[in-house]
């Protein structure tokens, strides 16, 4: 099926040291595989802020969601290239596409069981999609909405949303294992598409709605136990088969996450490898930049540290809404200083300077620099500062003072810091808004938000454009809602020109063509100023002795916890 994919392979999957694992201090050669037992402990920097499959927003969710949600389709849980590809995971297979694309069928496995023991069933699969379109909670990917037909005047399951009983018509259970998916257009990706947790299975009488967030009816090899303000655990789930899942591994007995932003003593503490840090690994933050070096250099530190790149863009999202001039946009991008911002990061370890919003591991990926950004990494201050005379000549002068948003975390404070000396030198004063962790990407997704510049990053859910350009640029998945809290295209650039492409662009049935066709969209949002590539993101995890099993996942661009285990 892979052939038939519009997918590129994210090749150059490294690990220091060690390849593909992690290892003991001082050991010889590649480190023994995990084993079964035990408790991992995983430290994130901030606690998830959704569970619910069809809430799921960040990469860390999407990572820990795999321990409790099983979806259609999912990606290997392997390193290097196998780690892009998709298999049959509550499907046997990846989906059989039919009528040019535009109708995918896919059959459910024998005997896949609920937490309880009850059979996952079509219907159960059909639920989870259509709730997705309640409007009593945030939905944070496109993918149903955008695919699938007949959704226009669709609000879901719950009250007064059900289509007179019917749900939705575009997707049919043909019988309790059977299912069939009609799109509003072809797709010849969404057998990936069908890997994302908005379309993975929820039991009806489980449902909890606004609730379900706190504790997710499981599927998966895991079941939380305990939900607290600082730490989630999870427990093995006894209706989970390992004949029916090929990808997670599930070592570990128990597996404890847990909340911790003070991201130097993490380090410090994963470093010395003493107690119950041995068996610890930070998913999702790079080791802090004091510790680098020591790390890199020192072969028993070196070993069991995962290190990747990973498709995964650092950017900053520009409101197009509160910054409606071009050229205020374009003085942006040209003073800002991405030697600066690399280095407090902690160097060229952590990252390559970007200057597109599909990285070039991506076969959609074009070559093209329309800022002079790749001669001049420090910016060109002289430029923007050109750029905002003009405009207050024209007597439409470039504000002065912009909000950033960021969530409000200690090693990401120092990076705005650097944003912040940087726009001092043309003049603009910026007042940074710190934002809890756990809320940022609900409050920023709120296009009422007043920020007039946004932190962002973006790994893509899939291989190709189609995961970075819709879902970041279409300005028809911006809600009109008030209040609403799942917008991703943080710029709310709604420009009918690059809508009208992004619809050409997933039409087109050929790879070759359709990359090309993402890749000269980029260019064309760039010259909008609608964003600044600031990272092509790399990843530095640190791990205790006992950690074995890790890489980088490309589709999270963490660790994988399908994979992880102990000595």
């Amino acid at each position: 099926m892979r052939a038939q994919r519009f997918v590129a392979s994210l090749a150059g999957l490294t690990l220091l040291a060690t390849a593909a694992a992690c290892s003991d201090a001082g050991a010889e050669n590649q480190p023994q595989p995990p084993k079964s037992g035990g408790t991992l402990r995983v430290v994130v920097s901030a606690k998830p802020a959704h569970l619910d499959p069809q809430r799921i927003a960040t990469a860390t969710e999407a990572n820990i969601s795999r321990l409790t949600t099983r979806t259609l389709t999912t990606f290997r849980s392997e390193p290097g290239e196998a780690a892009s590809e998709i298999v049959g995971d509550l499907a046997t297979d990846a989906g059989r596409p039919s009528e040019g694309n535009r109708v995918w069928d896919f059959q459910l496995k024998d005997d896949i069981r609920w937490e309880d023991g009850s059979p996952i069933t079509c219907a159960d699969v059909k639920y989870g999609v259509e709730r997705s379109f309640s409007s009593l909670f945030s939905v944070a990917q496109p993918y149903a909405k955008t695919y699938l037909a007949g959704t226009d005047n669709y609000a879901g399951p719950f009250v007064g949303g059900n289509n007179n009983g019917k749900g939705l018509q575009s997707v049919q259970c043909v019988d309790n294992r059977n299912i069939k998916f009609t799109l509003s257009q072809p797709v010849g990706d969404f057998g990936y598409t069908a890997a994302m947790s908005v379309f993975a299975p929820v039991l009806a009488k489980q449902d909890t709605k606004g609730e379900y967030d706190k504790k997710p009816f499981s599927n998966g090899p895991y079941k939380l136990q305990e939900n607290t303000d600082q730490q989630l655990v999870y427990v093995r789930n006894q209706y989970w088969d390992r004949k029916s899942d090929s990808v997670r591994k599930a070592y570990p007995d128990k597996i404890v996450i847990e909340a911790n932003g003070d991201l130097p003593t993490v380090t410090s503490n994963l470093i010395q490898s003493e107690g119950d840090w041995a068996e610890a690994i930070d998913l999702d933050k790079n080791v802090a930049p004091n510790f680098v070096q020591q790390v890199v250099n020192d072969p028993a530190l070196s070993s069991r540290a995962v290190q990747g790149s990973y498709g995964g863009i650092r950017y900053l999202s520009l409101n197009t809404k509160r910054m409606p001039e071009l050229d205020c946009r374009r003085a942006l991008v040209f003073a800002f200083n991405k030697r600066k911002f690399r280095a407090a990061m902690g160097g060229s370890v952590f990252g390559d300077y970007a200057n597109t919003m599909i990285a070039p591991q991506l076969k959609a990926h074009k070559d093209f620099d329309l800022y002079d950004s790749t001669a001049n990494v420090e910016g060109k201050p002289d430029v923007a500062m050109k750029l905002m005379d003009d405009q207050r000549n024209k007597g439409k002068p470039c504000a002065t003072t912009l909000t950033l948003a960021i969530p409000e975390q200690k090693d990401i404070r120092r990076l705005a810091a650097t944003m912040v000396e940087t726009y001092q030198q043309i003049g603009i004063q910026i007042k940074v808004n710190g934002i809890d962790p756990e809320t940022y990407f609900d409050v920023i997704g709120n296009p009422a938000n007043t920020n007039d510049l946004l932190w962002a990053g973006w790994i893509p859910d899939w291989a190709n454009g189609s995961a970075v350009i819709p879902p970041l640029f279409d300005g028809r998945l911006i809600p009109a809602k008030a209040n609403a809290t799942n917008n991703q295209n943080y710029a709310l650039l709604n420009d009918p020109e690059i809508n009208n492409e992004i619809t050409a662009a997933l039409e087109e049935s050929v790879p070759e063509r359709q990359y090309l066709l993402w890749g000269e969209l980029d260019e064309k949002i760039a010259s909008k100023a609608a964003a600044i590539p600031i990272i092509y993101m790399k990843a530095l995890r640190m791990s205790g002795t006992k950690v074995r099993g890790g890489f980088i996942h490309p589709q999270f661009g963490q660790p994988d916890l399908c994979a992880l285990g102990l000595a």
